[in-house]
């Protein structure tokens, strides 16, 4: 009796992810600013509606820069990956630093508005790592 042929190597859906995620940052967009709006009024409402925007172009460049590296080696993809995500927490850092003091948004509905995007994105960006067929050859095998 001899083992059915394994399926072939599928990798990671990058339009599956990257529709994923605009899904998840429209409804972050509408259900953050609909709450922040009844929680804080009109800051509530652009803090989260900003921390929706910010969250979407963050996990977005994600899903593009590994869709760009996709033909590389997985140390070219790591390498780009880590330099794009150091240029964006930079980024996100000195975000959270000028918004402090802004007095048209609410800074809590924003931070916690990226911080469901976070969450929400490494969901979706996890599921799509672990439900890929990665192809695995043993040393030394035809």
């Amino acid at each position: 009796m001899s083992l059915p042929d394994p399926a072939p190597p599928q990798g990671v859906s990058y339009r599956s992810v990257v529709i994923q995620l605009g899904v998840l940052t429209v409804a972050l967009a509408v259900v953050g600013g609909t709450l922040g709006y009844l929680v804080k009024g009109g800051p509530g409402a652009w803090g989260a509606l900003l921390g929706a925007v910010v969250t979407g172009l963050f996990f977005g460049t994600t899903a593009v820069v590994m869709f760009l590296g996709r033909d590389g080696d997985p140390q070219v993809q790591i390498r780009n990956l880590v330099i794009s995500w150091f240029i964006k927490l930079v980024l996100l850092f000195t975000a959270f630093v000028a918004l402090g003091q802004a007095t048209w948004l609410e800074p809590k509905a924003f931070g916690l508005s990226v911080l469901v995007g976070v969450v929400g994105s490494l969901a979706i960006e996890g599921r799509a790592v672990w439900s890929a067929r990665i192809g695995f050859e043993l040393p030394g095998q035809p």
